[in-house]
């Protein structure tokens, strides 16, 4: 079928969301989604029918989203931040010979209740479930009314928390499972007495860090900004230093040393922090933001690889990591279902709590990209489909 497109006036965005609501309802095969059919900035987002998503795979979920998130990698995608390698994975990931790149739908994690299920998807995913979860950065997104999800991604939603509080955790949650787990290998080490110092402690995936690694049994020091100390505080970290007060190093340097160091908001320099690492210790500095899907861009799969490995090596020496017998590594998100068990445990156990710094109407998705952009999130912001 031809697909309804239209440009939308901001002042009358309520009705022509509402008209717009009723006209994919009584299509059967379409949904109301915010789309982006070439990147840019927040002009480029447009909330129109898109054809429904359909069951491609035997362990896929079909949800209906009544919350999600923005997060950081959704704003940087909406400028064609890292298209080289999820064009590649797109491909990869294919069920079918059609492939085309827009209109793209951004939103990495939601909360939703199942509609319909592929045919072997695990026994306690019913019909009807409430779930939170979240898809991978190469897959259409939950920024829609509905979504596909693979049963591995997904999880219950408790009963003590809300959609919107919900529908923010597992992004967040599963890259600093990621960046801990496996980058940091505390799958094999275990956390019970490290010491670990997460850097930007009030944001999405600070907050989430924090109460893992306390659940873990580590000790942890975070930094963050004063008016988010409340925020914080309510974390439980064992302490909490203001990285605005001109004493902020040497009150890190009194803590002691670390065993690792997670850099959760991607624009501190390494070799500030490297002295803080325990010396020929196997200690770790751990960065999100590394240039690697940056260098692809730039230089191509290949060329960029080489470029990736040279700065990570560059890195590793220039900041003194090697000679102190520690690493520079880093760190991205990764779909693994181990980590959504363990998430939603620990989450049903009131272990790891959300943190909410404001939600916004599905309507004005586009203010909440902005506020994202601007940084210095306290917590997470959700979009609300109620």
């Amino acid at each position: 079928m031809t697909m309804l497109t239209r440009i939308i006036p901001p002042n009358r965005m309520l009705s022509f969301v509402n008209r717009l609501s009723e006209e994919s309802h009584l299509l059967a095969d379409s949904m109301l989604a915010w789309q982006v059919k070439g990147f840019g900035k927040l002009d480029k987002l447009e909330l129109g029918p898109y054809r429904r998503p359909i069951l491609a795979k035997p362990k896929d979920v079909l949800v209906q989203v009544k919350a999600t998130s923005v997060n950081p990698i959704d704003v940087a995608m909406l400028g064609g931040y890292g298209v080289a390698i999820l064009d590649l994975m797109r491909k990869c990931d294919l069920t079918s010979d059609k492939y085309e790149n827009f209109p793209m739908i951004l939103g990495r994690d939601f909360s939703g209740e199942v509609l319909t299920k592929g045919t072997d998807v695990r026994s306690d995913i019913n019909i009807g479930d409430k779930v939170y979860g979240v898809v991978p950065v190469h897959a259409q997104g939950c920024h829609s009314e509905l979504v596909i999800a693979d049963d591995g991604l997904i999880a219950h939603k408790p009963e003590h928390l809300s959609d919107e509080e919900s529908a923010g955790i597992m992004y967040a949650a599963m890259t600093a499972w990621s960046a801990l787990k496996i980058t940091g290998d505390l799958l094999i080490t275990g956390g019970d007495n490290k010491r670990a110092l997460v850097i930007g402690g009030s944001g999405g995936v600070g907050t989430i860090a924090i109460q893992l690694l306390k659940s873990w049994g580590a000790e942890v020091v975070t930094t963050c900004q004063p008016d988010a100390i409340p925020v914080v505080e309510k974390l439980k970290p064992n302490l909490i230093v203001d990285y605005t007060q001109s004493s902020w190093l040497k009150d890190l340097q009194s803590c002691g040393k670390f065993d690792l160091i997670l850099d959760a908001c991607g624009n501190v320099t390494p070799s500030v922090f490297i002295p803080l690492l325990s010396q020929w210790n196997n200690s770790k500095f751990i960065t999100l933001r590394s240039p690697l899907l940056k260098n692809t861009d730039s230089s191509g799969i290949i060329g960029g690889m080489f470029q990736n490995i040279g700065e990570l090596l560059t890195s590793n020496v220039s900041s003194g990591a090697i000679s102190k017998g520690s690493t520079v590594r880093w760190a991205y998100f990764l779909p693994v279902p181990t980590a959504v068990t363990e998430i939603a445990s620990l989450v049903a156990k009131k272990q790891i709590s959300p943190v909410v710094e404001k939600v916004f109407p599905f309507t004005d998705l586009p203010s909440a990209y902005s506020r994202v952009n601007e940084g210095h999130l306290r917590g997470k912001v959700i979009i609300s489909l109620k």
